[in-house]
């Protein structure tokens, strides 16, 4: 699946971009003692609410952090944080391993995202099981869109997976890097290989990416959750990936520029700066 760049610049975001990783490596934040922790736990937290999560960032931080589940929220929410932050784990092993990915490896992903909440499914298809990384052997719908028959995911993944192949030694700056990255979620989340789970999956294999090549995760922010459906919709219609990257680029802006205001601001205790 290929996507063409049109008209629709994302230079200046770049160069802004580039300019906040700067500043950010510079304070050395990521060194801080817990700073991984809990930033996986913030990037958990995001995703899962993206998807519907009733979690507050504090609810997830003393689920995640103590094993306290909140009062008065369906446990199945919880469960999504667990399975998620779990798998994010997993992914940043896996990237520090250098592990190539496979469709495989997707899949793994998938069964660790959907471990307990996904289910069976006995249909005219066949039968599959997605808290397995099973894919989907049903047609998926999100709105008004659709996505490929359930018969040609198998290929299309295998297929992305030798593209991502051949671009990740080819790839060397900071935004070559984060364009792969958020091009290959662009195109994971439009096949839609799995009955549930999709956009969880493709945010996780893009972290794992920017991990894989020492690079700080991507955080898309639950409040920005309109905007992140409106850009991928935009890039689908347009078949450019600008629009969605420059979303993507403008979320990492903004998280660079909350930890480095907090420092500046006399320096917090790390988890606050992850605070709502």
């Amino acid at each position: 699946m290929s996507i063409t760049d049109t008209p629709y610049k994302v230079e200046n975001t770049i160069n802004t971009f580039t300019k906040k990783r700067s500043e950010f490596q510079s304070l050395k934040l990521h060194e801080a003692i817990d700073w991984e922790k809990y930033y996986l736990m913030f990037i958990s937290h995001h995703s899962t609410a993206i998807e519907g999560s009733s979690l507050t960032t504090t609810e997830s931080q003393l689920l995640l952090d103590e094993g306290l589940t909140p009062k008065g929220k369906p446990f199945e929410h919880s469960q999504m944080e667990w399975d998620h932050y779990y798998a994010l784990m997993f992914v940043a092993r896996e990237a520090e391993a250098k592990r190539n990915i496979t469709p495989e490896f997707i899949q793994t992903v998938a069964a660790k995202v959907m471990h307990g909440t996904g289910q069976e499914y006995h249909v005219a298809g066949g039968d599959f099981d997605s808290s397995k990384g099973d894919y989907r052997k049903i047609g998926v719908f999100t709105g008004q869109t659709s996505y490929p028959n359930f018969q040609k995911v198998e290929g299309m993944v295998k297929a992305l997976c030798e593209d991502l192949e051949k671009k990740m030694d080819k790839v060397n700056t900071a935004p070559e890097i984060y364009d792969m990255a958020f091009d290959f979620h662009y195109d994971l989340v439009s096949i839609h290989p799995f009955a549930d789970g999709n956009g969880r999956v493709s945010r996780l294999i893009m972290n794992y990416l920017l991990m894989y090549q020492g690079e700080t995760p991507a955080i898309i922010h639950k409040e920005d959750r309109q905007e992140y459906i409106d850009s991928l919709k935009e890039s689908r219609e347009t078949e450019s990936s600008q629009p969605m990257r420059k979303f993507l680029y403008n979320q990492q802006i903004k998280q660079f520029d909350r930890q480095i205001e907090s420092q500046r601001s006399g320096g917090k205790d790390i988890f606050l700066t992850f605070l709502d």
